[in-house]
């Protein structure tokens, strides 16, 4: 069966760069961001088939000029097709 990973985590990077950062990490597909903070914390959001690929797009963003530090919040996995099911 077909598992979905969905992830938070917070990137810290160099103050005043956070937009950009932003800006390359959507554009590269590597995760959403809801959050940006002036001092330089990033809240991503990650949806991936496997921790496999949720680690790949953490060390792609960690690859990225100006990000210091990528933490992990938080990673719930289960079969995709829960999240087809309707909610009580």
């Amino acid at each position: 069966m077909a598992e979905i990973h969905i992830t938070s985590a917070i990137a810290f990077v160099r103050p005043g760069t956070g937009t950009a950062i932003a800006a390359e990490i959507q554009r590269q597909g590597l995760a959403e961001v809801p959050r940006i903070d002036p001092r330089g914390r990033l809240v991503l959001l990650l949806e991936r088939p496997s921790t496999g690929a949720i680690l790949d797009s953490i060390d792609a963003v960690r690859a990225l000029p100006g990000v210091l530090a990528v933490h992990l919040v938080y990673q719930h996995a289960e079969e995709a097709s829960a999240l087809e099911e309707a909610m009580p």
